[in-house]
């Protein structure tokens, strides 16, 4: 029976319903850009346990052929990078800007340029620009000095996705360091629905992200570790399709170089490679042009299937 208020469905269940249908090997095009070939074929996030000689590294997320355990740094360590972000972006988008607004002033209004230099220009500079120059050089040079003050080990997992077993899980808080690693809730994938919600940004243009929401029960999970809130829904839809393409055990991983070092631990996967005639280091072998040639084919399957 479905025990969701109306409150719940009117905010998960309100956006665009996806098809439980896929098409295999379609993902978003910037799997390939963030996972390219070559990279560590160690998917695990480890993290120290323990002190003294009893002190050892212990995965507490992972991507493999079993499952995929989702795990992000504390918000102290995204306090940090905020910061950077927002400094870099005033510095480099201020230059230009006060660049035109000089030359607009000076050549089409006809100012005389001392004044305008020294009541908005070297203000701008002092005020603005130098604070974020400083606060983007000084985060720079911690993340290179001393770079466990920034990225600390997050306390926990967040969520699951378990291809052998079927399940989704999310984990409590991490922020409690009592509540770390204990369920919240945990479903089967088969009983959720794919969703693509879209809101207003401040310009008021559409700003879409991907959730899936139990068909019975108050348990949603927003998609936005693995594909950013974007302009176009095309990437959300892709994803949803690449979430169903890896939970359905009874087909191949998608092939992607994110899943490359762990293909043969799959059985099935391995049995379709092996009839395939796929060769087990297909993307890792593969040269700079033509894995720029695949990105782009990536890009445009999505916009022609889900445009």
């Amino acid at each position: 029976m479905d025990t969701r208020s109306k409150n719940f469905r009117f905010q998960w269940a309100a956006g665009q319903k996806l098809p439980k249908q896929y098409l295999p090997d379609v993902v978003p095009g910037d799997f390939l850009e963030t996972w390219p070939p070559g990279q560590d074929e160690d998917t695990n996030w480890y993290v120290e346990k323990g002190s003294g000689k009893e002190k050892n590294k212990e995965p507490i997320a992972w991507v493999n052929q079993e499952s995929i355990r989702y795990a992000t740094l504390p918000s102290s360590s995204w306090r940090w990078l905020i910061l950077k972000a927002l400094a870099k972006f005033t510095v480099l988008a201020g230059i230009p800007l006060l660049l035109l607004n000089f030359l607009f002033v000076v050549f089409v209004l006809g100012a005389p340029p001392g004044p305008h230099i020294l009541k908005f220009v070297i203000p701008a500079l002092m005020y603005v620009g130098g604070p974020c120059a400083l606060i983007w050089s000084g985060v720079n040079l911690i993340e290179r000095l001393f770079p466990g003050w920034i990225y600390k080990d997050p306390q926990g997992p967040l969520w699951e996705f378990n291809r052998r077993t079927g399940l989704v899980t999310v984990f409590r808080n991490p922020k409690n360091k009592r509540d770390a690693g204990q369920v919240a809730w945990q479903s089967p994938f088969s009983e959720f629905d794919g969703y693509v919600h879209s809101g207003p940004t401040h310009q008021g243009l559409p700003l879409y992200y991907g959730a899936m929401v139990h068909r019975y029960r108050e348990e949603a999970l927003t998609l936005t570790a693995f594909q950013a809130a974007s302009a176009n829904d095309e990437d959300h839809k892709a994803l949803w399709n690449f979430w169903l393409q890896y939970m359905d055990s009874t087909a191949p991983l998608p092939d992607i170089p994110l899943f490359e070092p762990h293909r043969h631990k799959d059985p099935v996967t391995a049995e379709h490679d092996k009839a395939t005639g796929r060769h087990p280091r297909y993307w890792r072998d593969m040269d700079e042009v033509t894995y720029k040639q695949k990105t782009d084919e990536i890009y445009k399957k999505c916009l022609k299937v889900f445009g």
